[in-house]
């Protein structure tokens, strides 16, 4: 066998596959390079939070309002709102059909007050879009991550605040002047739904000035500002595992009768190193749009004989809309950054710095990022300094730069063919 002839053969054989492979390697990404299928996404200016989630029981001193008869109810006040000693809060009605019309009176009242805040802007003509386009966008984001996370309650807790930027956009731009019109409509519909109801059966009235709420927990009586002064882990133990009062009657609402309010709950002593009594915390509550309360860290309750501890915070703040759930998930901020929020597969190596691809026109360019914080799938990274500040500010991420999120073969200065 000619072993020379069969090495020259392999060596045909193999600089042919070597070949096909380069007419691959080069068919492939000249390919590429023209059809790229290109995402982005801005890189906005948010405010992110490092924090330490807790479940939280809401302390307050309530007095429970009941009616003779279990019929449908019209309300006077809406929750939250002050009311004075003798005040009418309710008609009841005698008819359980009075409970399906109540329902659409709460409806519409929603409605109402979407609109209501939206027309807040008809006052501020110097608005900027780019303000509230920003907003919009950033909450669109956040509503589209909770939901692909399943968190579905999120977005239907965002859902009137992003129903009322998007009107807030139409009166900045000029669309609609204001949504009077609309208001006076859905007025007009509560009145005729309310004429709907039949006889009054029962009148309410306050037998005491406070604020007014109309949800009822059975709790009212457990959960005191009495229960909470003489807080320990035993009472604790035993005003969580205690079962709702049903109380006498049809409960109707309750009114709260001081400002002052608690939270209180169970830590480690792990994380019992970063509280101080006395002190006051950031409080942030989910379930209210993410509203954020200062609160005084009023007690710990830490007993020697077990690693159980407890705290006890208290504020005076009242905000409009607060959701009292008893027992809710909050979350206290031990730091704070703002940044571009920018998703961690954007996030590249290029030659030994961090950074990610972004898209000018049609042309791919390279920005270096600083991250500060990691947040499920996404960074917190600098904001972008001035030209003042730093020379080579042009090549660091800045405000509004669209984040390429998906697309391949990317370098700095490639033209994505549109």
């Amino acid at each position: 066998m000619d072993t020379a002839f069969l090495k020259q053969v392999g060596r045909y054989v193999l600089t042919a596959i070597l070949s096909l492979l380069v007419i691959f390697y080069l068919l492939y990404h000249l390919f590429n390079g023209f059809n790229v299928e290109i995402e982005t996404e801005p890189a906005f200016l948010t405010t992110q939070h490092e924090t330490l989630t807790l479940d939280a029981y809401v302390i307050r001193n309530e007095t429970v309002l009941y009616a003779k008869t279990g019929g449908g109810v019209n309300y006077a006040f809406e929750d939250g709102e002050k009311v004075s000693k003798n005040a009418k809060i309710a008609d009841v009605y005698s008819d359980e059909g009075g409970r399906t019309l109540t329902a659409e009176i709460i409806e519409i009242d929603n409605k109402i007050a979407v609109l209501e805040n939206s027309n807040e802007e008809k006052n501020n003509p110097s608005s900027d879009t780019q303000i509230i386009d920003s907003r919009i966008n950033e909450l669109y984001y956040s509503i589209r991550e909770k939901i692909e996370q399943g968190d579905l309650e999120y977005a239907l807790r965002k859902k009137n605040e992003l129903l009322t930027l998007l009107n807030k956009r139409q009166i900045v731009v000029q669309a609609v002047e204001s949504f009077d019109d609309k208001i006076v409509s859905y007025r007009n519909e509560r009145n005729a739904v309310a004429s709907q109801m039949s006889d009054i059966s029962e009148t309410l009235y306050a037998d005491r000035s406070g604020y007014f709420y109309t949800t009822v927990d059975g709790y009212e009586s457990i959960f005191t500002v009495e229960a909470a002064e003489s807080l320990t882990l035993e009472s604790f133990d035993r005003m969580v595992s205690s079962e709702p009062s049903s109380g006498s009657g049809n409960a109707v609402g309750k009114i709260v009768t001081d400002y002052n309010w608690y939270i209180v709950c169970e830590i480690t002593k792990e994380q019992n190193r970063f509280f101080s009594e006395g002190s006051s915390y950031r409080v942030i509550f989910p379930y209210s749009a993410s509203e954020e309360i200062s609160m005084k860290l009023q007690r710990i309750v830490s007993p020697t004989d077990s690693d159980r501890i407890l705290l006890l915070f208290q504020t005076g703040t009242l905000p409009e809309g607060f959701n009292y759930l008893r027992k809710q998930e909050i979350e206290v901020v031990q730091s704070e950054y703002t940044g571009y929020k920018v998703p961690l597969s954007s996030v590249r190596m290029v030659d030994g710095v961090q950074g990610v691809y972004i898209l000018v026109g049609n042309v791919v360019k390279f920005k270096t990022v600083e991250p500060l914080l990691e947040q499920n799938d996404y960074y917190i990274v600098k904001e972008q300094p001035t030209w003042m500040e730093d020379e080579n500010y042009q090549i660091k991420l800045g405000l509004y730069d669209l984040i390429i999120t998906k697309g391949t073969g990317l370098y700095d200065g490639k033209i994505v063919d549109a």
